[in-house]
């Protein structure tokens, strides 16, 4: 479903039956929103109404932001394609890691994530932040090999692997957007 709103353009509402929340992401030309099945219009407009000013915020640093052409994309995915898997190799040898698969996406959401199989998919938006940034998410990716959650063991195992400065890399990554 979709609707025009003054302040964000196109408004795209789907429904996702797994979603237990309302999700807003603000794009260039638009709002994507994602909704828990039984969410209905006006629900979801209020949700939008009380997050409005953050929205705008959101969706105006978007616009500051220089877009990438699909000549740009293409070029992160050679390189990440390149570059990456070796990386990925090189980290899960040298600390005891093991993984099933990898794959690289275009992914603007998250910078990677670790299935319950333990493949890993890296967003080849990685290409754009420092390559100490990279290794601190390829080694996110690895830990969760190991924990598949963020309890306080994933935590030590981070600490352990970047020389107790997990939370730190945390934080500067967090400066970058996928």
């Amino acid at each position: 479903m979709q609707y025009t709103d003054p302040d964000f353009g196109t408004v795209t509402i789907t429904v996702n039956p797994r979603a237990r929340s309302i999700i807003m992401r603000p794009e260039v030309d638009g709002l994507r929103v994602t909704a828990f099945r039984g969410a209905n219009l006006s629900f979801v407009k209020q949700t939008i109404d009380k997050f409005r000013t953050k929205l705008i915020a959101k969706q105006a640093a978007l616009k500051e932001r220089p877009q990438l052409t699909e000549d740009d994309i293409e070029k992160l995915r050679k390189d990440a394609k390149l570059l990456l898997p070796r990386r990925v190799a090189e980290l899960a040898y040298m600390h005891g890691f093991n993984y099933t698969a990898l794959r690289i996406q275009p992914s603007k959401t998250r910078w990677g994530s670790c299935s319950g199989r333990n493949s890993i998919n890296l967003s080849l938006y990685l290409m754009k932040v420092p390559e100490h940034l990279q290794d601190y998410v390829i080694l996110h990716e690895l830990c969760h090999t190991i924990h598949h959650d963020h309890s306080p063991k994933f935590w030590a195992l981070m600490d352990k692997v970047t020389d107790g400065k997990a939370k730190a890399l945390r934080a500067e990554l967090r400066r970058y957007n996928p």
